[in-house]
């Protein structure tokens, strides 16, 4: 039985992903169906079927699922707020669907009043991505979702072109 570290302590847990799923690793994984008629759009309707969903891989093996902002870098794919539940920490080989590479992984101030990095501002985790991993996600029919977060982030915020 291997240990997972949580935040404020360690947690024994059996083994989620393998030796073969590296940190920042991307990977289509099938979504519990229990998660995804729980849930919904604005129309009340499953916002997606068992479609296989990209996440990237955890240190501690789980998975982040991830999406992309509508006003941002079309290649930069970010930490869904959406998908967060202890579906994401119960992940195994079994479940994984596809492997897409490496992704780069960063971090992004978000953008706020003072402080900036290194002085305790707020920071989005960011996975960078080439287009043909994109067009290949698209073709192969895993879902990315697009969330419109609004004009706090994105070149609107950072008062770019629009």
């Amino acid at each position: 039985m291997s240990t997972a570290y949580h935040r404020s302590s360690a947690v024994s847990s059996p083994a989620l992903l393998s030796d073969a799923y590296m940190e920042n690793d991307l990977v289509a994984i099938c979504v519990p169906s229990e998660i995804v008629e729980n849930v919904k759009d604005g129309n009340d309707t499953p916002s997606s079927s068992l479609q296989p969903r990209l996440c990237a891989v955890r240190p501690d093996g789980g998975v982040h699922p991830l999406c992309i902002h509508e006003d941002d870098v079309e290649t930069d794919l970010f930490c869904d707020p959406r998908s967060v539940g202890p579906w994401t920490d119960e992940v195994t080989d079994s479940d994984i669907v596809g492997t897409y590479g490496e992704g780069w992984y960063g971090q992004r101030p978000v953008p706020s009043l003072g402080g900036g990095p290194g002085y305790g501002a707020e920071a989005d985790e960011i996975w960078s991505v080439d287009k043909e991993v994109l067009e290949r996600l698209a073709l192969d029919g895993v879902e990315v979702p697009v969330l419109d977060v609004g004009i706090a982030h994105g070149e609107k915020a950072r008062g770019g072109a629009l």
